[in-house]
């Protein structure tokens, strides 16, 4: 890994059990081998595909103007979707927009899929999502 990039972990949950579909997503961002800041954010009513591109775009907000960002994600949907201009069919298109206007903030921002249990960053963030929409299933 390469000591001036942002590395940026995401994940998601979701609980298609509940009539409201509850959903989370949550990244750890890492730089230098260290991590720097996490972020949590749960909604009713959505999807973790959703919620995964909501804290995509705000890792892109809070990072410094001119970064390389790396997503790291098990998603492939994320992927093949985040920065690629919507269509009329597209899920996610307000989301998918707005991740597209703050990449340009940056000198990159890419995608790359890893595996799931190799890491221990994804299943925390799995972890930290899970938490989050119980927290507001209680609230």
């Amino acid at each position: 890994m390469q000591s001036d990039n942002y590395y940026v972990w995401v994940g998601a949950s979701c609980d298609y059990a509940h009539e409201e579909r509850c959903s989370a997503g949550a990244y750890i961002i890492e730089q230098n081998g260290k991590e720097i800041n996490t972020h949590v954010v749960a909604d009713d009513h959505t999807t973790e595909f959703r919620m995964m591109l909501t804290v995509m775009q705000h890792a892109m907000e809070v990072l410094p103007v001119h970064s390389t960002i790396i997503f790291l994600t098990n998603v492939a949907y994320i992927q093949q979707n985040w920065d690629r201009q919507p269509t009329s069919e597209s899920a996610n298109s307000d989301l998918i927009l707005q991740c597209i206007s703050a990449r340009r903030r940056h000198e990159s921002a890419t995608v790359k899929i890893v595996s799931y249990h190799r890491f221990p960053q994804l299943p925390e963030t799995h972890r930290m999502a899970h938490e989050a929409m119980e927290q507001l299933r209680r609230a």
